[in-house]
């Protein structure tokens, strides 16, 4: 059977108990207990001990109002509790304990009224009346009052985060654009981001923030940054950072490369900067080697600046480096199988820099690597020991832009 509605409590003796109870005698001792049990550091601040007090005493007429009758329930709009939750919203208090405080002082305010409704059912009044339809009428109270009290408090808190973001995102700007220069305290804090150091850009491809967030801690726990940095670039890519003390080495490389394959998210990589200039550098090759990998396609889920660096250089004009993979390559550029086995072994010896690597990581035999390393010297008109250089880069710009076309002549 469920609680009669708030109107329809008869509070009786109650009622006569309640306007002889001053609330501003009560709300210290309810404010002393709250502060001793939930807040015993934050109290220390007399600011905040004040705001603390003027909740409760709001609370507490309020409470005391609904028990005399002279105030309804859906007009109950006590100020103080309001900005006291607007106040722990912006200090980052977190809101279970703004709920523990307002049970804390449930439990002090029943244990004070329980004493004066004892000793007034010595005279007018039963103890069950006294004690019966308050106790409906409180907790009808709390139930309202918590509701809208972390309603705004979870307002605040997201307009807070709102415009921290907001700041974040517009200081990260002015750094990428160079509008800031100098590294200072207040512009670290405000990015929670250490600015000094070593930056390793990071590109990431994914639509929701929770996913990226989730890959970069990832990320941030297999490599052992000190620290990160997240923005939002453009629709389903995020930039990221994250910042070391020292340059990274290549055990911290190798780190980074296996907890960003762990994760399983498609992202690209710059190469480690450090100061602004290197935050700032290692952004660009990030997104640079997302837009080449957009481009192209072909390429694993973690790609690195420094795999591609070359082939980014020579892409500024595509027809011209179509046409010198044309003229370095001769009859290999074609699409046959012959060719292309050609160029997988060339590419295989120049990387490894013997045949019996190249037979190794192919896994074919070392006699195989030679003939075809003689067929590409004959089909090479300037030959393989000359422009060793040369042909390495047509090879990697062949995998990448694939045959010539006709308007490459």
């Amino acid at each position: 059977m469920g609680l009669p509605p708030l109107q329809d409590v008869g509070l009786g003796p109650a009622r006569s108990l309640a306007t002889r109870t001053d609330p501003d005698s009560l709300a210290p001792l309810i404010a002393a207990e709250i502060a001793e049990r939930v807040w015993p550091e934050q109290t220390k601040d007399p600011d905040f001990l004040e705001a603390m007090s003027l909740s409760v005493r709001d609370n507490v007429r309020a409470i005391l109002a609904l028990f005399r009758g002279t105030l309804r329930l859906a007009d109950a709009n006590p100020e103080g509790a309001f900005e006291f939750a607007d106040l722990t919203a912006e200090l980052g208090i977190p809101v279970s304990e703004l709920e523990s405080a307002y049970w804390v002082g449930v439990q002090s305010f029943w244990r004070l009224w329980f004493e004066r409704a004892r000793t007034e059912a010595e005279g007018d009044g039963t103890l069950h009346e006294l004690l019966g339809p308050p106790t409906h009428v409180l907790f009808e109270y709390i139930i309202h009052i918590l509701g809208a009290v972390v309603a705004r408090y979870d307002a605040t808190r997201a307009e807070i985060l709102r415009n921290r973001e907001d700041r974040r995102r517009a200081a990260v700007n002015q750094i990428l654009d160079g509008e800031i220069t100098a590294v200072t305290q207040d512009l670290e804090h405000l990015l929670g981001y250490r600015l000094r150091g070593t930056h390793l850009g990071v590109a990431l491809e994914v639509d929701e923030r929770s996913q990226a967030e989730r890959a970069l801690a990832g990320l941030v726990a297999g490599s052992g940054a000190r620290g990160s940095l997240l923005l939002l670039h453009g629709p389903g890519t995020w930039v990221a950072w994250l910042g070391f003390v020292s340059p990274l080495t290549p055990e911290g490389r190798a780190a980074v490369a296996e907890a960003a394959t762990a994760g399983g998210i498609p992202m690209t990589i710059g190469a480690p900067g450090t100061g602004l200039a290197g935050l700032r550098r290692t952004c660009v090759q990030a997104l640079d080697a997302l837009r080449f990998r957009r481009r192209f396609g072909g390429f694993p889920g973690v790609l690195w600046f420094s795999d591609v660096r070359l082939e980014l250089l020579m892409l500024g004009d595509e027809v011209t480096a179509h046409r010198f993979v044309r003229d370095e390559l001769g009859e290999l550029v074609t699409d046959d199988e012959r060719a292309a086995r050609t160029r997988e072994t060339l590419l295989a010896w120049f990387s490894t820099g013997s045949q019996a690597a190249a037979a190794a990581r192919l896994g074919v035999h070392e006699n195989t690597i030679r003939q075809r390393i003689r067929y590409a010297e004959e089909v090479l008109s300037e030959g393989l020991t000359e422009r060793r250089a040369e042909i390495l880069a047509a090879l990697r710009l062949r995998q990448v832009l694939g045959a010539p076309g006709r308007d490459t002549d």
